[in-house]
C-alpha cells in the first residue's frame, strides 16, 4: 500500500491524509457522543471504507507485488479484445491472450490477462507482437505486462 501511496501526487497525498484525519476525528466524536451506537456505526463505516479501498486499489497492489517479485520473460500476443473499461479517458483495459515462453526454457503455454493500455500505445499491441511480461514463479497463470 505504501508503494501505491508514493505514486500519488502531492495534492492527492494531502487530500488522502486530511480525509483520513477528518474521518478519525468524526469516529472519535461519534463514539464519545454515543458509545454503543457510535462504535457500531464506526465499525460499519470502516468495513465499507476498507472494502472500497481494496476494490479500487487491490488490483494495482497485486500487480505491483507481481512486478517486484516475479520473473521476467517474453510472451507473444495471440489476441486482444476490449473490456469496455476506460480509466482517466486515456487508458483502456484490454484482455490479452498470450503465449508465454517460460524463463527456464520449458514448454510455452497460453494465459489470459488484463492490462491497461494507453490509447497511444495501441499500435504496439497487435497479434504477433512480442511483449515483456512478469510471471509469478509460484503460479505461472499470474502474468503482468511490463
Amino acid at each position: 500500500m505504501w508503494e501505491l501511496f508514493k505514486q500519488f501526487g502531492v495534492s492527492a497525498r494531502v487530500g488522502l491524509v486530511c480525509g483520513l484525519l477528518g474521518g478519525l476525528l468524526g469516529a472519535v466524536v461519534g463514539i464519545a457522543a454515543a458509545p454503543v451506537a457510535g462504535s457500531i456505526f464506526v465499525g460499519f463505516m470502516l468495513v465499507i471504507l476498507l472494502g472500497g479501498m481494496w476494490m479500487g486499489f487491490g488490483p494495482q497492489i497485486k500487480r505491483n507485488r507481481l512486478v517486484s517479485r516475479g520473473v521476467r520473460t517474453r510472451a507473444t500476443l495471440l489476441a486482444i479484445s476490449e473490456t469496455g473499461v476506460t480509466v482517466q479517458q486515456n487508458y483502456g483495459l484490454a484482455k490479452l491472450q498470450l503465449r508465454v515462453e517460460p524463463p527456464d526454457g520449458g514448454e510455452p503455454y497460453e494465459v489470459t490477462t488484463k492490462t491497461l493500455i494507453n490509447r497511444f500505445d495501441i499500435p504496439s499491441f497487435q497479434p504477433g507482437a512480442v511483449l515483456e511480461v512478469v510471471v509469478d514463479p509460484k503460479d505461472r497463470s499470474k502474468v503482468a505486462v511490463v
